[in-house]
């Protein structure tokens, strides 16, 4: 044994007993402005909600060898400190109710005032989880915020960190009541969800948030069930698992990420050089039809500034009228110039704005029309496919703003792409996950698969891997999981073909095959110019009606109609489909749309479909003898079929070797 000195004094003459009690005294007082030896797990603390009817645990540390009493709800509960001062005890199971004041006593006591008796879902995942009500969830985004006064709701967000290894905690932070002050940085997505349960159920609902925009599944799934990936197995079993190693990488990703925002702010070359002028010359630029738009551009996953530029002549007499712009716009900031003159700047603009363009701005002649924009990710867009960028004159007039824009992304300083630490292997479960594991819980919402939308297949595995690992971690058996599959994105096309995020939906539905899981399709309710679609209040509620059936028990009709078999009846394939509810419908009253068909040559024809009961009868006179179907297969789909209870079926191909989906 290697000798350690603590104080002087060498521990080969001290007992492991004395060991644990040396170590835990200096980690303490190094890590706590108090003396104070008892503590809990940092998700432990005022306003919390806990899980009814199972053994909550309740843990954190004191010093070894102490026991620990709990006293709650009119119950006593002890535990006793092992060796390295953890400890922890499960309370029995309990009715929902409160407020409770929870007290635990050690080498010192702990007081924890107004604790609720409820339900508590874990809520994760990537960007639209991620997205704040206060980001915009449309029309009545301010109203919601304004109204969203439920006391009985309760979050706690779990904070932004990596690690390289699990944590066995994180940094302090608050649980916090659902009130107009606290709602706008809240999950939209679990808000909605929460919202719906509470009052369906009638009791105090918690949720514990942890997400992260841009993320990929195998973030968030432990390095010990990751390994058994074949497609990560090399990768975790050769990495550096030094911590001070990985922070020092942290350190500098947060550097070049806070560089770049300096940049942003600062790097103006484009204005000394005169791009925001009529007389500019902008023939050397790139080139690009209306409307500008990152990925058309060729700058998908491009970080920086790019500048656009469009020349247009104002109808004459049109000058003299108030004018405003009219655009859509996403970015992760945008300037707009018209002449040199300085219009609009916003940080994180997404949507439709109308901007009042100063009088004498506009010219009878010739204008520009100058844009920086600061792009992430590649996604930034100016004006859509379907409303054209234009001046508005107050009498109605409009000039669209389309045709040639011209573009360039050289002219600023560049700045470091993406910094990509929080997306490695593990490193979020074991920053974000591990830390409040095994937290008492009714079970998990996920809204993920942008990241993974080009791995469609690996996500048949990895998806799965995700969901053991966390049911396994929390020791509660199969609680529910409740998942998002990948809403409609991306510009429509009117021929069949392939597409990426139709592999991942598909990948998502599989993942049905699993116990206790549910899955609300969005296929409905995307954007197909913004990944991040507004429409989060019904993608909680689908998340919500899952819930009632699935962790409730509830008698309920919870999913769009389900792909199940398929039987070809000479020229035409019959479909059964699960989930069917009170009868199949079409949203749209021309008829189903959406199917395709292919014969032995697998080239895929679009079809004409029928409702015929419970099933659908799909056939194509250039299809003589078919042998497979569609449905919704593309990126965004035109698709129309829905139960009457107006959930949407989810898109499925029956020619991909697959499990049938019983539900």
């Amino acid at each position: 044994m290697t000798a350690i000195f603590i104080c002087g004094i060498n521990t080969r003459k001290m007992t492991l007993r004395v060991i644990g009690i040396a170590f835990l005294q200096l980690l303490l007082v190094n890590t706590r402005s108090e003396a104070q030896y008892l503590r809990l797990a940092s998700i432990f603390g005022d306003h919390m909600v806990i899980q009814q009817g199972i053994n909550s645990p309740v843990w954190g540390y004191d010093l070894p060898g102490n026991t620990i009493t709990i006293e709650f709800a009119g119950y006593v509960t002890k535990a006793v400190t092992q060796d390295d001062g953890r400890w922890m005890a499960r309370m029995p199971a309990l009715k929902a109710g409160g407020p409770f004041r929870m007290t635990v006593h050690g080498s010192e006591m702990i007081v924890i005032e107004d604790v609720m008796v409820g339900e508590v879902w874990l809520a994760s995942g990537q960007s639209n989880m991620e997205w704040t009500l206060a980001s915009g969830i449309g029309p009545g985004t301010e109203s919601e915020i304004a109204s969203a006064n439920l006391p009985s709701v309760r979050f706690f967000t779990v904070p932004k960190k990596t690690a390289i290894i699990p944590l066995t905690d994180t940094d302090k932070q608050i649980w916090r009541l659902c009130t107009p002050s606290a709602a706008g940085e809240l999950s939209a997505v679990a808000y909605f969800f929460a919202k719906e349960l509470s009052i369906n159920k009638g009791v105090a609902v918690g949720v514990i948030s942890s997400s992260w925009g841009a993320t990929g599944a195998e973030a968030w799934i432990g390095s010990g069930m990751l390994s058994t990936h074949p497609d990560f197995r090399e990768a975790l079993l050769t990495r550096n698992i030094d911590t001070a190693c990985w922070n020092g990488y942290v350190r500098e990703s947060l550097q070049a990420e806070k560089d770049r925002e300096e940049i942003a702010k600062t790097s103006f070359i484009g204005l000394r050089e005169g791009v925001t002028r009529i007389s500019y010359d902008d023939s050397g630029w790139m080139s690009c039809s209306y409307p500008p738009d990152m990925k058309t551009m060729g700058l998908g996953g491009y970080w920086g500034l790019v500048w656009l530029r469009k020349m247009f002549v104002i109808p004459r007499g049109m000058a003299r009228l108030p004018l405003s712009l009219i655009t859509d716009i996403q970015a992760r900031g945008a300037i707009i110039y018209i002449n040199g003159k300085e219009i609009y700047k916003t940080d994180n603009p997404s949507g439709q704005i109308d901007v009042k363009i100063p009088n004498g701005v506009i010219r009878n002649d010739s204008n520009v029309l100058s844009v920086r924009l600061y792009v992430n990710w590649g996604s930034a867009h100016l004006g859509t496919e379907r409303m054209t960028t234009s001046i508005r004159a107050q009498d109605g007039k409009e000039l669209p703003l389309d045709g040639e824009w011209k573009f360039n992304p050289g002219i600023e300083i560049p700045v470091a792409q993406w910094q990509d630490y929080y997306n490695k292997p593990s490193v979020l479960f074991n920053g974000r996950i591990a830390p409040v594991m095994p937290y008492g819980i009714r079970g998990v919402i996920w809204y993920q698969g942008e990241n993974n939308a080009g791995n469609g297949h690996q996500y048949r595995s990895l998806f799965p891997l995700l969901i053991n690992d966390w049911r396994i971690g929390w020791q509660q058996g199969n609680f529910p999981f409740l998942f998002v599959q990948l809403p409609n994105y991306l510009k429509r096309t009117e021929e069949p073909g392939e597409s990426k995020w139709a592999e991942l939906r598909e990948a998502q539905m599989m993942t049905l095959r699993y116990p206790a899981t549910g899955m609300a399709v969005t296929i409905d309710i995307g954007d197909p110019d913004d990944i991040h679609p507004k429409n989060k209040r019904e993608v909680g509620r689908r998340l919500s009606l899952l819930a009632r059936k699935l962790a409730y028990g509830e008698e309920i009709v919870a999913s769009g109609p389900l792909y199940e078999s398929m039987k070809v009846e000479g020229s035409v394939v019959r479909l059964r489909f699960a989930s069917v509810g009170s009868g199949l419908i079409s949203s749209d009253p021309s008829g189903l749309k959406g199917f395709t068909v292919a014969g032995t040559d697998g080239k895929f024809c679009i079809a004409d479909a029928l409702i015929d009961g419970d099933e659908v009868i799909v056939s194509s006179p250039r299809v003589p003898m078919p042998v497979a179907v569609r449905y919704a297969w593309a990126d965004n789909p035109e698709c129309s079929l829905i139960n009457r209870e107006g959930l949407p079926a989810s898109p499925f191909r029956t020619d991909s070797t697959r499990e049938t989906v019983n539900r």
